[in-house]
Parts: structure tokens; C-alpha cells; sequence
């Protein structure tokens, strides 16, 4: 009986212990111990991607508008530029002369110039400059309609596809006639009419426009201006061999392609000789001081021709350093002068200043300028013009034309020489003086004559 009164007690404490035990396992599962806590550090962790961020609260208003984007841009049609296309063409004609050039530029500033007559040609590249020029100003001409049968009028036609513009008369305009030949000269050489045995043509100076001469086989002398509408006729020249047979005995073969010095304001000069069989063009720049003796009497020839046809235009010219038709000039310390002309004329200067003029008749000039080079006391080189005489340093000056052009020489004491003698003899008999000595060359005979 005893012991069925004690089971409730037991039951009691049975359960206290498995309460204790129960709470205990909670608290263990709660805080788990050191060796738990080293297994949970080795294991991986899952990374952190996103950060918190402040989202505001949204307000109201009106939706932000959306920028399309750009448009593709179209493509460009693969269409080649006419470079090689006629943007202006332009003939200038002087029948008379047989004068036929013209001149075809393209949209690439490329400039072609013809010879019509001869058949040259030549193609210039970046010629904007005058595409621009030719552009502007050929709708500017005035083209008169050339009179019936005119040959020696100067005719211009002129096309300008691009501005769907033409035109085709009588150019009478002298600027426009000037830069026309000039251009066209630059590019394919100075025109000369046909069969022409000698011809002349000088650029523009400051004194004159451009002018031309020509003597054809014909017998006939044109001369005309660039800035002619209308050019004259021809005269007759007789007999029409007479320069040639002032060349002397020389052939053009054996002459030089220049004879050019440096001076102030003189024009670019073109000389064309036929002799023959030999055809011979040469540039000449300053001819009173580049020109040889053997070229001299056929540029006298021709210079005095062009005189009368550029006398109206022209302006006054400066003296010349040395006449042109000078072969020989002496000048002695003491003032006294003498000079001696291509045409044997003699001009004497005494130490007075008096002028006495003179012919050389019985010694050819080129006699005397012969033996005057091979006196082997001159030099090229012009040494004379570039040094001024003072009263205190006077010299002697000599200046001789010869076969190569000018040589010339400047002595404070003169050297030993018979040629001094033989110059002073004739200054002597020209100005009259009784005591002129013995020449070295043949005696002369001097009708002198005092000019005031």
C-alpha cells in the first residue's frame, strides 16, 4: 500500500527533470558551441549585390519627353565630277596675218591653247586665276558685227557653256585685245604671218604696247600693235632681201638663243630669222647693250620701221647707257669724246663741249671695231657703266660692240698700246685740229661740220 501511495510523488519529480532537461536543450540549440562556430565561418557566404539606395517618393507632373535619335544620313549617289568638261572656249583670229589661235579650259582649271595655222599646242595646268578672269570678263565684251570683208580686223568668238552664254564680232576693246595676245604669245609664241624671213616682236613697257614687224618673202613690211582693232595694211619693201644682205656673211646658225642684260623697263623682245634653210629665233632683252655687231644693222633695220608705227602711242623714253647703233665710244680723262656709228657716222666732242659730226668713209666701221677687239684690251662685263668718274680719278673709258656683244675697259694710266693713238687721230681730224697723228688703220676721210 505504501508503495502505491509514493508513485504520484515520483511522477512529480520524473517530470520536474525531463522540464529541466528540456529547457536546457533549448538553451544549447540557442548558442551554439566553439566547434559549431568554426564549422559556420568555412562555409561560403553569398555575396552582397545590391547596395540600399534612397528611392523618393514620385510627384506628380507631366512624363519626360524622349529625343529620337538622329536619322541615318542617305547615302551620296557614287556620281563622277565633270572635271574634263568645256567650261570656256575662245578663238581670236586675224586673217590677214593668217593669225588662228584659240583656247578650250576645262571645269579641272586646265587651259589648252592651239596654233590653228601651225599646228602647236600646249596644255596648262591650275589656271584658276584665268578661268576666273576669262569667266568674268568675256561677258563683258563688247563684239561689234565685222564689217564684209575685212581681214584685217581682229575677230573674237568666245563660248561659255556652263553659263549657257556665246558671243562671236569685232573686238575693238584695247585691254582685252592686249591680254588676249599676250596670253596666247605666252603660251605658244610670238605669231608671225606666213613665209615672214625676219620678225620682230617687243612686249609691253612702260613707254609702249606690245608691237610686232614682219618682212615677208614677198617683198611686203607688216607692222601692228596689240592693241589694234584693226591693223594696217602692208607697204612694199624694195628691194625685200635688204636686211638679209645686212647680216653680213654670217650664218643664224652660229648665233646665240639670248642676248639679254638686265635693264630698267625694257620689254622682252623676239627675233625670228629664216636664211635659207636655217630658221633661227632668239629673246633679246636691252639690245643696246646685248646686241653683237653681226645682229646690229638687221635690229637697226627693223627698230627703225617699228619707230614710225609706235611713235603715236609712245611715251618719251630715258637715254640709253650706249646709243644702239653705237660700235665704238672713247672717252678720255680729259672730257674729250668720240663715237662711231654703225652707219660710219662719226660724232667728236671736245674738251669745250662743242659737237662735231663726221662719216668715216674710207675705214669700214667694223674694220676698226675689229682690230679694236683684237686688241686684247677689253673685257665683258659692262665694268664701265657701274663706275662714275670724279675730277679728282679721271680715266679713259673704251666701249667696243663686237661679235659676242659689248667689251669695254677704264684706265687711270693708259697701257702701251697703238690703238689710243689711232682713236685720238680721228677725234683729231674730225673736230680739225692740225696736229692729229699717224693712225694705225687705214686714214679716213672726215667732212667734219660744227653742231651747236
Amino acid at each position: 500500500m505504501k508503495s502505491m501511495r509514493r508513485q504520484p510523488g515520483m511522477l512529480f519529480w520524473l517530470a520536474l527533470l525531463l522540464a529541466a532537461g528540456l529547457l536546457s536543450g533549448c538553451a544549447n540549440s540557442a548558442t551554439p558551441d566553439a566547434n559549431e562556430q568554426a564549422v559556420g565561418a568555412l562555409l561560403p557566404r553569398p555575396p552582397v549585390t545590391l547596395q540600399p539606395t534612397f528611392t523618393p517618393q514620385p510627384t506628380a507632373g507631366p512624363l519626360p519627353t524622349i529625343t529620337p535619335p538622329p536619322a541615318r544620313p542617305t547615302a551620296v549617289p557614287n556620281t563622277p565630277i565633270p572635271f574634263g568638261d568645256t567650261a570656256v572656249e575662245l578663238r581670236y583670229q586675224i586673217p590677214a596675218l593668217g593669225l588662228d589661235r584659240r583656247l578650250q579650259g576645262s571645269i579641272a582649271a586646265e587651259i589648252i591653247t592651239v596654233d590653228e595655222a601651225t599646228g602647236a599646242a600646249r596644255k596648262r595646268t591650275n589656271q584658276a586665276g584665268i578661268m576666273l578672269e576669262l569667266n568674268s570678263a568675256l561677258p563683258q565684251m563688247d563684239l561689234a558685227p565685222l564689217p564684209e570683208g575685212c581681214d584685217t580686223c581682229v575677230y573674237v568668238e568666245y563660248s561659255l557653256p556652263n553659263q549657257g552664254l556665246s558671243g562671236a564680232g569685232w573686238l575693238q576693246d584695247s585691254v582685252l585685245l592686249a591680254s588676249i595676245e599676250n596670253y596666247l604669245t605666252a603660251a605658244l609664241g610670238p605669231h608671225f604671218p606666213p613665209d615672214t624671213i625676219v620678225g620682230l616682236r617687243r612686249s609691253a613697257s612702260p613707254y609702249a604696247p606690245t608691237h610686232s614687224i614682219a618682212l615677208t618673202s614677198d617683198g611686203r613690211v607688216w607692222t601692228w600693235l596689240a592693241t589694234e582693232p584693226q591693223i594696217s595694211p602692208p607697204t612694199p619693201e624694195n628691194p625685200p632681201i635688204l636686211p638679209l644682205e645686212r647680216l653680213t656673211d654670217q650664218s643664224p646658225a652660229g648665233w646665240q638663243s639670248e642676248y639679254t642684260v638686265e635693264c630698267l623697263g625694257s620689254p622682252l623682245e623676239t627675233l625670228a630669222v629664216t636664211y635659207g634653210e636655217t630658221t633661227w629665233q632668239g629673246l633679246i632683252t636691252c639690245p643696246e647693250l646685248a646686241l653683237p655687231d653681226t645682229l646690229l644693222p638687221l635690229y637697226l633695220w627693223l627698230d627703225e620701221r617699228l619707230a614710225a608705227k609706235i611713235e603715236p602711242s609712245a611715251l618719251p623714253q630715258p637715254d640709253r647707257l650706249f646709243p644702239l647703233d653705237a660700235l665704238v665710244q672713247y672717252r678720255r680723262a680729259d672730257g674729250a669724246r668720240l663715237t662711231l656709228l654703225a652707219d660710219g657716222a662719226l660724232i667728236g666732242v671736245d674738251t669745250a663741249g662743242v659737237v662735231f659730226t663726221g662719216t668715216l668713209t674710207a675705214t669700214s666701221p667694223i674694220s676698226l671695231t675689229t682690230t679694236l677687239v683684237k686688241s686684247n684690251l677689253l673685257q665683258p662685263g659692262l665694268r664701265t657703266f657701274n663706275t662714275s668718274q670724279t675730277a679728282t680719278s679721271p680715266q679713259t673709258v673704251l666701249v667696243v660692240r663686237g661679235p659676242t656683244g659689248l667689251l669695254d675697259g677704264q684706265w687711270t694710266t693708259l697701257p702701251d698700246n697703238a690703238i689710243f693713238a689711232t682713236l685720238d687721230a680721228l677725234w683729231a681730224d674730225l673736230i680739225g685740229l692740225p696736229e692729229a697723228r699717224e693712225t694705225a688703220v687705214p686714214p679716213a676721210t672726215i667732212a667734219p661740220s660744227p653742231t651747236p
